[in-house]
């Protein structure tokens, strides 16, 4: 027992003496100095390799120690760079170090050194620095030989957006080097006889074959380099992962720019799966393959690195399997027992797991536009019937599925297109007739409209139409119509009938659309009504004229003036009786005629109201065709045939018929100005003022011309007129002669509905619209009369336009002399006067086609100074003498025309003297 305690006092102060002796050590040696230093270069990366050891720990020993590295370019006191490396340093042990430098480190002489500090708690004594080591020298323009010129780095390789310096080297003391950066002239910085130096910020991507820096000295010496500047490598975007089969993943990323040159590989992809430790390099940029465990691990955490020359990224991943599954397509899509109006579609899907149930999605498509959508559950197969088709359709299905318990993805769509069977009309045809009675029978036009599409449900192949004889039962005739006619002529007997109308296609009938025909086709007069129409169509109103109606029906013709004008027709509600009538063939200038029925609850169409129009009326495209007859020397007749009526592009009230000297003109033309309403107030008061007083000294002056000129009772000798006569042979005052008067000039003009007259002292006034241009006709003098000719004009002050000179007259030739009797009627001036004023009065409406004719007396109508041979043989005394009479217009039936001629036609009394005024 007491040599066992006498060996343990002898061990422990061995220790003790060696743990002392290696502190010694130690203290002697600090601090510990690097050695062996060693630097290498790569030109390509431009960086300094350093290696070293330090040779003074013991074995097995390990120490953190601290280096710190200086680096001196050109000159060693030039310091550019101090950086302290720490690692624990074991016996023997090489050390690694690099430095990246922004210069090619060809372009200037670089020195290296270095020095530690042990850094450990085991060490009591800290922070005293080794001393340095000696200068390493890295001089690579030594190597670089004999050429004239030379420029680096070579091959650089660096991201978009950084910032690079190149170099050239020359060996000539000249300094008249030109350089050049994609062709653009580059200046530089000196930094020592031999060596310029280029700076470049924020470098950009020009081409994946790199971009050219070069310089020369002349034509001859030149040299050159490529910086390859790559894209930035990009963090990999939506990093997804997963499954179709709960055997495979497929992961998915979008991996932005690809970085690869022409010289350089593009960026890699790295797969790891940290539960299982696993590594896959991904053969593709943008998606990877991984194998499900056979050890049925549901939870994965996935890492994707990209990586090139420059950078590298990560990015991370963590799901359940189950949470990921994205069903493989739907297969065997099939479409059964179409039919017109449905349809089933059948389809199966891939198996996944056992009792994994799937959501599918089916979608039906028509004109483009999804009309039905549906969700449906299933397992291995799916069905689906679809309903509420329309017959002869095109359609478009598809179907899609996903996971129904965990939603993730759906599968792609499955397309598939069909088209629904024919199915019978399903509307009547829109029928409606013409009715013409013709030596005993009817002849009965039926018209209908094609069924819509949406109704035909096909192609409609004929129509059938059926007449069913009212008075004699048995009687049943059958039509078939082939499509696509939209009508047909029927002769029919003075019987009553019904006519049913159908549409056939494939698939079976229409409706049938029915319409009675009387024995009395109904025809009755209707008087015809004016109206209006306007930019947006006609508007018709009716009264109804019996309780027992089932609806009306408007038609007319889209082109009236042509031989088949096109007949249009609408249907209405038994309650309606007002509707607009739209048509986008309605022109203006065109009359529309418009007819109403109503239809019986026997079907039968009954003639309520009749009304015609213009959509917009206008002037007359021509003047009325004139010609002169029965011409004396105190009067002629005027004749012209008026409008027809499907020539007329307005509504025709009459005719103005004007008379001048040939020398003068019709009518002054007019401006219509429209003026504000604060101008019209101004100047409107007082030219109402001015026209009162206007009025009340033309009503004066009007009295005392009739006392002095046109008395009641004329007494030509108290006439003041006469006293401006110079005596000839008498110093009597005497009658007045007229025998030398010129003819009046006769204007005959249209005259529109709508427009007013005031003549005569009549209430109408003169609507002022468009005026045609009025023709002119030459009234022939008599035989010995030498002056000037007359003139007829013709114009028509319905609408505002400039009354046409004499030089727009046409001559018109009529017989010198007329026949004596021509001028019987107008033997009593008296009565013809009284004649004119009421039947002109009476007749200021639309004149009737057919025959017209106008009277003109001229106002000194004198029988005596006129042919002798053609007056009558005994006048009544007081007839004879000389009257002043008023000119006026004579309408209908004042003249006695050949009953032959089918004209408009006017008689004027002319005086061959001149016509006083």
């Amino acid at each position: 027992m007491a040599l066992f305690g006498v060996f343990q006092v002898v061990f422990l102060l061995a220790l003790l003496s060696l743990r002392t002796y290696q502190i010694e050590v130690l203290s002697e040696h600090l601090p510990l100095t690097p050695e062996s230093l060693e630097v290498s270069i790569n030109s390509t990366q431009q960086r300094l390799h350093l290696q070293w050891r330090v040779h003074t720990l013991t074995y097995h020993q390990e120490l953190k120690m601290v280096f710190q590295i200086e680096i001196s370019r050109i000159e060693t006191s030039n310091v550019i760079w101090v950086e302290n490396y720490s690692t624990p340093v074991k016996w023997n042990q090489v050390l690694h170090w690099s430095w990246e430098s922004e210069l090619p480190l060809e372009c200037a002489t670089h020195f290296v050194r270095i020095r530690s500090m042990v850094d450990d708690a085991q060490i009591s004594e800290l922070g005293l620095w080794s001393s340095w080591s000696p200068w390493e020298e890295v001089d690579v323009q030594k190597s670089l030989g004999q050429g004239p010129l030379f420029i680096f780095p070579k091959d650089k390789l660096v991201e978009e957006g950084s910032n690079v310096t190149i170099c050239y080297v020359s060996r000539s003391a000249e300094n008249n080097i030109s350089c050049y950066m994609e062709r653009i002239p580059i200046h530089g910085e000196q930094l020592n006889p031999n060596v310029f130096t280029f700076s470049f910020n924020n470098v950009p991507f020009v081409r994946v074959t790199g971009t050219n820096f070069y310089c020369k000295r002349s034509k001859h010496e030149m040299s050159g380099i490529i910086l390859y500047v790559s894209k930035v490598l990009e963090e990999p975007k939506d990093f997804s992962c997963e499954t179709r089969d709960l055997k495979t993943l497929n992961c998915t990323w979008d991996s932005g720019h690809d970085t690869a040159l022409s010289r350089f590989p593009s960026q890699s992809y790295t797969l790891f799966e940290s539960f299982s430790g696993k590594k896959k390099l991904c053969e593709h940029k943008n998606w990877c393959k991984w194998q499900v465990a056979a050890d049925s691990q549901e939870t994965y955490n996935f890492t994707l690195v990209a990586e090139n020359n420059l950078r590298r990224r990560r990015v991370n991943i963590f799901f359940n399997l189950t949470h990921r599954v994205r069903p493989m397509n739907p297969f065997n899509v099939v479409l059964k027992s179409i039919g017109a109006t449905n349809a089933t579609m059948t389809w199966k899907v891939h198996s996944i797991g056992n009792y994994f149930t799937l959501l599918c999605q089916v979608e039906l498509h028509s004109g483009g536009k999804v009309i039905q959508k549906h969700n449906t559950s299933i397992e291995v197969d799916g069905q689906y019937f679809l309903n509420e088709l329309e017959p002869v359709t095109p359609y478009a299905t598809r179907v899609r599925c996903a996971a129904a318990k965990h939603f993730w993805k759906w599968s792609e769509w499955i397309h598939l297109n069909f088209i629904t069977l024919e199915a019978a009309p399903s509307e009547a045809p829109d029928v409606w007739r013409n009715v013409k009675s013709v030596l005993g029978s009817h002849i009965v036009t039926l018209f209908w409209k094609p069924l819509s599409k949406s109704h035909a449900h096909g192609e409609i192949l004929f129509y059938k139409v059926v007449l069913e004889n009212l008075e004699k039962s048995s009687s049943v005739k059958l039509l078939s119509i082939p499509a696509p006619a939209n009508g047909t002529e029927l002769t029919l007997d003075q019987c009553s009938y019904r006519i049913h109308v159908t549409a056939n296609n494939s698939a079976g009938t229409s409706p049938a659309s029915v319409i009675g025909i009387s024995r009395d086709p109904g025809n009755k007069t209707v008087e015809e009504e004016r109206i209006q129409g306007t930019e947006d169509g006609f508007s018709l109103s009716w009264k109804a004229q019996s309780g027992d109606v089932i609806g009306y029906v408007v038609d007319w013709c889209d082109y009236p003036q042509e031989p088949r004008c096109h007949l249009q027709w609408k249907k209405l509600g038994p309650n309606t009786t007002s509707t607009v009538i739209c048509s986008d063939a309605f022109r203006p200038g065109v009359r529309y005629n418009f007819r109403i029925y109503e239809i019986s609850t026997e079907r039968i169409a009954y003639l309520l109201e009749k009304k015609t129009g213009y959509s917009q009326e206008q002037a007359p495209s021509k003047n009325p065709q004139v010609t002169i007859r029965n011409l004396t020397s105190h009067s002629f007749t005027l004749s012209w045939k008026d409008y027809s009526t499907d020539s007329q592009s307005g509504f025709i009230q009459g005719y103005y018929v004007y008379l001048k000297p040939k020398a003068e003109q019709c009518h002054p033309g007019f401006e219509k100005a429209v003026l504000s309403a604060h101008v019209l107030i101004r100047i409107g008061v007082p030219m109402i003022l001015c026209l009162v007083l206007l009025m009340v000294l033309c009503y004066l002056m009007s009295q005392w011309m009739k006392d002095q000129c046109y008395p009641d009772i004329p007494d030509p000798y108290k006439s003041s007129v006469l006293s401006l006569i110079k005596y000839k042979e008498s110093h009597h005052p005497t009658i007045m002669n007229v025998n030398d008067c010129t003819p009046d000039a006769i204007e005959v003009v249209n005259k529109l509905e709508g427009s007013k007259i005031q003549f005569l002292g009549a209430r109408k006034s003169l609507t002022e619209t468009e005026l045609t241009k009025p023709a002119y006709l030459y009234v022939l003098p008599a035989e010995n009369y030498s002056g000037p000719g007359p003139c007829i004009c013709f114009e028509n002050f319905t609408y505002n336009q400039e009354a046409s000179d004499s030089g727009s007259s046409g001559h018109v030739p009529v017989p010198p002399k007329a026949p004596p009797s021509q001028l019987a009627l107008l033997t009593s001036p008296e009565n013809l006067l009284k004649s004119l004023e009421q039947n002109y009065v009476n007749s200021l409406g639309e004149s009737p086609a057919g025959e017209t004719s106008l009277n003109y007396v001229s106002q000194l109508a004198s029988p005596m100074s006129a042919d002798k041979g053609s007056l009558p043989t005994n006048p009544p005394e007081r007839a004879l003498s000389s009257e002043y009479r008023m000119q006026m217009a004579v309408t209908l039936g004042l003249a006695s025309p050949s009953p032959s001629e089918n004209s408009l036609s006017s008689v004027t009394l002319l005086d061959q003297g001149e016509h006083c005024r």
